[in-house]
């Protein structure tokens, strides 16, 4: 069994891409993997760096440490 990430970042609700991964993430989970999958639109994050940067680091928002660690 693999452990499967599928992060569809297409920021539309409803797409081409969208379809695709949900379609693969069916077919692996079908085949017995492990799978995780993710959609730039349902994440809840602030897309503007504002003050982070690489002097000072701004936290990652909850919906992207669940996507760092769907990543390990």
């Amino acid at each position: 069994m693999k452990r499967i990430f599928v992060l569809n970042g297409h920021p539309a609700d409803a797409s081409l891409s969208k379809t695709l991964a949900e379609h693969y993430a069916r077919s692996a989970k079908d085949a017995v993997h492990d799978v995780r999958i993710a959609h730039l639109d349902d994440l809840q994050f602030d897309s503007d760096f504002g003050l982070g940067g690489y002097s000072e680091t701004k936290p990652l928002e909850p919906a992207l440490e669940i996507v760092l660690e769907d990543l390990e």
